[in-house]
């Protein structure tokens, strides 16, 4: 599974990128507000990676913010939401306004984004407005307000997706790790990841 890719800008594409990676080029999906962040062909870019692999092909899916890209994997869950479906949410919304759209189960700011019916924006809000009511998007959402921590949180995440474990597992513990250990360095952090989930795995 890729999580990340650390390569070259090859070329941009109207939603699309496509990055070098020591020569092998992938084709990786990104919002419209991560395109117009983008600068030059040749720049050095570092991306975090949601994969879909089916049985006929292999999507990319890309986010420079991984807030982002935690919320694309919630709403992805949802039936009737596909992976250019829920591309085309964040590229719409910020992450706090689709957080408050559940809390407050405004259905219009769903349904004012292409291909989302009542129905489909309703389901939405009700399989997803608990997590938003309960603080789980929040809490991500201000983890990720620190440069420091969203670095931490990203290379902790790595760690333990190599380790061999799923990527909602890594999500979850090093969440967890980093809000209850804000002052401890990546090399601290391991260690009282791997206990945790040693101690998830009895």
């Amino acid at each position: 599974m890729i999580v990340k890719l650390k390569g070259n800008i090859e070329n941009i594409n109207p939603d699309s990128i496509d990055i070098d990676v020591n020569g092998v080029v992938f084709r990786v999906l990104i919002t419209s507000k991560d395109i117009n962040k983008l600068k030059n062909i040749g720049d050095r870019l570092i991306i975090n990676i949601f994969e879909i692999i089916r049985e006929d092909s292999r999507l990319l899916f890309g986010f420079m913010d991984l807030n982002e890209k935690l919320i694309f994997e919630d709403l992805i869950k949802v039936q009737g939401v596909g992976g250019k479906m829920a591309l085309n949410i964040i590229s719409e919304l910020q992450s706090e306004e689709i957080i408050n759209s559940l809390r407050n189960e405004s259905i219009s700011n769903f349904t004012k984004i292409s291909g989302i019916g009542k129905k489909l924006a309703q389901r939405i809000i009700n399989e997803l407005k608990d997590k938003a009511s309960n603080d789980k998007l929040l809490k991500s959402s201000t983890l990720f307000a620190s440069k420091k921590n969203k670095t931490l949180f990203d290379d902790l995440y790595s760690c333990i997706v190599n380790l061999g474990y799923q990527s909602k597992i890594a999500e979850e513990v090093s969440r967890q790790i980093i809000i209850h250990n804000k002052n401890k360095e990546l090399e601290e952090l391991i260690p009282l990841a791997l206990k945790t989930l040693k101690i998830q795995s009895k």
